[in-house]
This record gives C-alpha cells, sequence and structure tokens, in this order.
C-alpha cells in the first residue's frame, strides 16, 4: 500500500517522504524532530517543543527567527503575513511567501547598483496598483520584499525594508477583495487575466494599460519614431532612477524627447507622478504629457502629440518641423 508523505501529506510510495520534501531535506530546509521523530520544516520549531511551555513561547519564537534567517526585515515576532494573511510565526512573511521571496532574489543581478535596484522597485510598485488579479498582486509583492532584502544584503542599505513593509501593507489593503462583490464568471476572470498580460500595440509593444495603446498607436500612426519604457539617462542618482512611458529620438538615441501618460489617480499613483514630473523639470528635459481623459479623443491627442513634439524639438534641440 502507497504511503503518504510525513511531512506534507503527498502520496510517497514507499518512502516516508515525498520527492520534493526529500528534495528540502537534502537542502536542509525540513529536519527530523529528535525529541518526538516529527519532520519539521528548519525555519521552524517542531510542535512538540512549542507546545512544552506556553511560558516560554515567545522566547522560542525569537530563537526561530535566527533559523528562518529573516531579522533583516522582520518588524514583528508573530503574527500574521503581511501578503497572503496566514499565520507567519518568524516575522512579516509565512514560511510559503518567504520561499518565494528567496527565490525571486535569484533573478536579480547581484552586481546591480544600488539605485538600479530602487528604480526596479519603485517602477513595480507603480505597475501594481494597475494589476487586476490578486494573486498576482500577491506574488509581485514577494518580488518588491526580495528587492528591499536584496539591497540591505549588498549594499548594507535597509533603507528600502521598511518602506517596502509599510508599501505591501498598502497595496495589499487596498488590492485585495472586498468581501461583498458580485460574482463573475470564469471567462471573465480569463479576459482580465489576459487584458493584464498581453496589451499589444499596433507597432508590437507590449504595454501595461488600454490608454497606453492608444498613446503608442497615436505615435506609431503619425510616424514618430518611438520606443517603449526607456531609461531617462538623464536622471540617475543613488535615490532612484527613471523610466519613461516613450521615448523620441531627435538628435540621437540618448537625445530626444520623453512622453509620460498619466493613467491613475491613486493616492500613491499621483504621489509617484509629482517625483517624476519634478525630476524632469529640475532637470530641464524635454517632456510631453498624457492625462487619461486624453485618449478619448484620438484625433485631438495626434494633433497634439505632433505639435508638442515639434515645439520641443525646435525649444531643446533647434530643429524645426522634425515631425
Amino acid at each position: 500500500m502507497a504511503k503518504t508523505c510525513l511531512m506534507c501529506g503527498k502520496p510517497s510510495g514507499m518512502y516516508a517522504l515525498c520527492m520534493s520534501c526529500i528534495k528540502l531535506k537534502k537542502e536542509e530546509k525540513i529536519v527530523k524532530c529528535s525529541d518526538c521523530g516529527q519532520w519539521h520544516y528548519t525555519n521552524e520549531e517542531c510542535m512538540c517543543k512549542i507546545n512544552n511551555s506556553s511560558e516560554n513561547i515567545n522566547k522560542k519564537i525569537i530563537d526561530k527567527n535566527k533559523h528562518f534567517n529573516t531579522n533583516d526585515y522582520v518588524s514583528n515576532i508573530q503574527g500574521n503575513c503581511i501578503v497572503c494573511g496566514k499565520y507567519a510565526p518568524n516575522g512579516s512573511l509565512c514560511k510559503e511567501c518567504y520561499y518565494e521571496m528567496k527565490g525571486y532574489q535569484d533573478e536579480f543581478d547581484k552586481n546591480a547598483k544600488v539605485y538600479e535596484l530602487k528604480d526596479y522597485y519603485f517602477n513595480l510598485k507603480s505597475n501594481i496598483y494597475r494589476m487586476l488579479k490578486f494573486e498576482t498582486v500577491q506574488t509581485n509583492c514577494n518580488k518588491m520584499m526580495a528587492i528591499a532584502v536584496l539591497v540591505k544584503e549588498l549594499h548594507k542599505d535597509s533603507s528600502l525594508i521598511d518602506r517596502a513593509l509599510s508599501d505591501i501593507k498598502d497595496i495589499i489593503e487596498k488590492k485585495k477583495p472586498k468581501e461583498i462583490v458580485q460574482k463573475i464568471s470564469e471567462y471573465t476572470e480569463k479576459q482580465d487575466s489576459q487584458k493584464e498580460t498581453i496589451l499589444r500595440t499596433q507597432d508590437g509593444h507590449i504595454v501595461k494599460s488600454k490608454g497606453e495603446v492608444d498613446v503608442d498607436d497615436a505615435l506609431y500612426n503619425l510616424r514618430i519614431v518611438h520606443c517603449y519604457d526607456k531609461k531617462v539617462s538623464e536622471i540617475s542618482n543613488a535615490e532612484r532612477t527613471l523610466n519613461c512611458d516613450w521615448f523620441i529620438p531627435v538628435l540621437s538615441n540618448s537625445q530626444g524627447i520623453y512622453v509620460e501618460y498619466w493613467g491613475m489617480k491613486t493616492k500613491d499613483y499621483l504621489k509617484n507622478k509629482s517625483e517624476k514630473q519634478k525630476l524632469y523639470k529640475d532637470n530641464n528635459i524635454p517632456l510631453i504629457e498624457v492625462e487619461k481623459d486624453d485618449v478619448n479623443d484620438k484625433q485631438g491627442l495626434a494633433d497634439r502629440i505632433r505639435m508638442e513634439a515639434n515645439e520641443c524639438a525646435e525649444k531643446y534641440f533647434k530643429t524645426k518641423n522634425r515631425f
């Protein structure tokens, strides 16, 4: 008769542990308790020890944090995970979110400069507010935490840790499904998922919103050469860099006009918008701004983009009737 895994309950054939848990054992992520013989995660004490004395539970939880190696970002000794809400005895993340966060760390270049990681963090945070599926929001929150911890580990800069904890709590609170909502069909959910990942423009760019599709198509139909989601080379400091929505080259691939589409009106989004506008202004960078309602008049939008592009080209680069 086939056995079930003593750790997770999945089928394990003739073995005490399934293949996944055997792998975790080899990686020293799970161990067998020397007192009661039960299997448990190395980042957690065995239940026999936790239940042994209620008077010492707080001390034991603190000791567990050392095994969990989350002391760089733990804000509470025990409670609920800030991402998924599950029990998190070792800090701000439950074990599932913790391991997902650690997995994301492997995706980043360990030679990246601190401002490059911070820039990725702020752009990711802005994009999360546009995401529709709550599961996608949650997994990207773990990616935000991964960046914050990586900045701490690689550059000894812990400033992003507290901000990440605060940002994630705010994102989850605003994006979590409401208790009373109208049920939607599986077909609608599938459509939402596709919209979230596949919004393609006429020239093949994959963008983040319907409004961005309209702006990109306007540039394409005006035959204005442009690229999407480009780093603003004129801005680079220790705090953050900046990525524009579109870049229109004028004199070279690094000298041209930037375009920003302001598609949301949430408090955090408006704060980020104000910060970006100030960076453009302080660095005297040519910028065309498109508001959310502007895309409702496609011809008017196209005419204004052409006019402002020519005005910027003449003002900043001394070229007339460029577009």
